[in-house]
């Protein structure tokens, strides 16, 4: 007889940058079918459907895949004097527009860009309808996002925050995950 169980965690601050998690049902054979709700806390502002349920790793591995692929430590054509929004809207035409000018006359290789991209990517129905990127500047780096139709916003933290709390939030989710019975 299998039990149906909850478990629910927060790993960062959710006035910063927080992922909150939420597995629910029987256990399954493997932590990476296990489904539940899976959100972004962005300064104080949730970024992502609270109520969606899908597997949790689906999101997971599209966050993770975001924090190693972002460049790093090279020049980026999206420097600190690119506006949220315009920075956004490149990202997003780089990896899903169509072949026509690039917004804001951009100049230069659409595929040095795509990788900033950190929604929608492959993370399920968890952030259908968001858009983020996630670009190094210096010591910091640029969090820009927004829900479709909505005005761009931008935070800066400490270089390596989405990183670190990505995989905070997996470590914490493999571990609750393994500790329910089966």
């Amino acid at each position: 007889m299998k039990h149906e169980v909850a478990f629910s965690s927060r790993i960062g601050d959710r006035w910063t940058f927080a992922i909150e998690l939420e597995g629910i049902g029987d256990p399954p054979k493997s932590v990476n079918e296990w489904w539940g709700s899976l959100w972004l806390w962005v300064d104080g502002q949730v970024v992502g459907w609270p109520s969606e349920i899908e597997m949790l790793m689906t999101g997971f591995d599209s966050l993770a895949e975001s924090a190693q692929q972002t460049p790093a430590g090279i020049s980026s054509p999206l420097q600190p004097s690119v506006s949220a929004a315009e920075a956004l809207d490149l990202v997003m035409w780089a990896t899903y527009g169509d072949d026509d000018g690039a917004p804001g006359g951009f100049v230069g290789d659409p595929s040095d860009l795509a990788g900033y991209e950190v929604l929608p990517r492959l993370t399920g129905p968890f952030f259908d309808g968001w858009e983020a990127v996630l670009i190094e500047a210096g010591q910091d780096e640029r969090f820009i996002f927004r829900q479709e139709g909505a005005e761009a916003r931008e935070v800066l933290w400490g270089a390596g925050t989405f990183r670190r709390t990505v995989q905070q939030a997996i470590d914490e989710f493999k571990r609750l995950a393994v500790l329910q019975p089966l």
